[in-house]
């Protein structure tokens, strides 16, 4: 019995020394159970629209903008549009098509950031909606990046799928709201 403690007791204190000092902690027994991970890096925030390529203007924060001048009132926004939730898919559809048309050798160059840029100026939102809308067409675009690095099969339909839905919902959105 004393035998199997006294090789025990070795057997934790030689896996004990092999570990560095900071790693064994008050218990170096536990490190088998639990090992911590490193921590990624953290990324900047983007807040630029799509890639550095990108043809539309910055949108500043709106705690970061310049105090309205004097004699000119601020803009107040009012409730948003009924159809604010279809038209922000739509802008996140447009950007992974943005994305994604060019990956798989589309060569439709900037046409969706085009179709995105027709709808802003279509829609003449205030700075919060736009900006908005604008979150919303990158946040479909930089998924999509992270997502797929080259053409596949499943790129492909999801392209087919996106298309089918952006035609729906504009249809829709046209159908319904349109006055």
């Amino acid at each position: 019995m004393i035998r199997r403690l006294l090789i025990f007791a070795v057997l934790i204190a030689v896996a004990g020394a092999a570990a560095p000092a900071a790693a064994q902690g008050p218990f170096p027994f536990f490190r088998f159970f639990y090992t911590p991970r490193e921590q990624p890096a953290p990324q900047p925030p983007r807040d630029t629209i799509a890639p550095p390529r990108a043809t539309l203007p910055r949108v500043t924060p709106p705690a970061l903008r310049a105090p309205a001048q004097p004699g000119i009132p601020p803009r107040i926004e009012g409730p948003p549009p009924p159809y604010e939730g279809d038209l922000a898919q739509l802008a996140e559809i447009l950007g992974a098509l943005q994305y994604l048309h060019p990956l798989c050798g589309s060569p439709t160059g900037n046409r969706w950031r085009g179709e995105m840029e027709a709808l802003i100026e279509a829609e003449q939102p205030g700075p919060e909606r736009r900006g908005r809308m604008i979150a919303s067409f990158n946040r479909g675009y930089f998924t999509y990046e992270q997502t797929y690095r080259s053409c596949t099969d499943a790129a492909s339909v999801v392209i087919a799928r996106f298309l089918n839905e952006g035609a729906r919902l504009s249809r829709e959105i046209a159908i319904r709201y349109a006055y």
